[in-house]
């Protein structure tokens, strides 16, 4: 019968990253057999940010009297994002050019505006170094919903233009 021994549904917890979807929940049940299909909640969307959220469930459309229902957990990750530090090149004697970061991993139509820290880019090469090829260090970003890596630049110092002397023709008088 519908009311006979007590029957526990219960949600699965799961996870996923910051910006998919939330998964189908699924539940499990024990004590008997289920008449009907329980109503199951959780309030994270695709933008919520990294943390933990209840999924609810309900009686929904299940039939039977004796049912005790237990929530589960969403557990929200944070989401993969590279930040890379370019390819430069200048000849020797030039000023550094301006480092600018690129990303890799955006979720939500996320900028470089969430970042709470931006990336610092350094080389240890400077106009005068010699010809050869440096790496731009990318470091120190942070980000509530993303877990970043960083990706190496490279600057390439080539040599100067050469530099031509002219020696201006003149001409003089004997003896002067």
């Amino acid at each position: 019968s519908l009311d006979a021994d007590p029957i526990t549904v219960t949600v699965k917890s799961v996870s996923r990253e910051y910006g998919d979807a939330n998964p189908t929940f699924e539940y499990t049940v024990a004590g008997g057999t289920l008449d009907g299909t329980p109503e199951i909640s959780c309030s994270a969307t695709a933008k919520s940010d990294v943390g933990t959220y209840d999924i609810t469930i309900a009686k929904g459309l299940v039939k039977n009297y004796n049912v005790t229902f237990v929530g589960g957990k969403l557990t929200v990750t944070k989401a993969p994002l590279t930040i890379s530090g370019g390819t430069y090149s200048m000849k020797q004697g030039e000023a550094l050019p301006t480092f600018k970061a690129t990303y890799s991993g955006w979720k939500n139509g996320d900028t470089e505006a969430v970042l709470t820290k931006k990336p610092t880019l350094t080389t240890t090469a400077t106009s005068a170094s010699a010809p050869g090829t440096y790496e731009v260090n990318v470091s120190g970003a942070e980000a509530k919903n993303y877990d970043i890596t960083y990706k190496k630049g490279t600057l390439t110092i080539t040599d100067a233009d050469p530099i031509t002397v002219t020696v201006k023709s003149v001409s003089r008088e004997y003896g002067d």
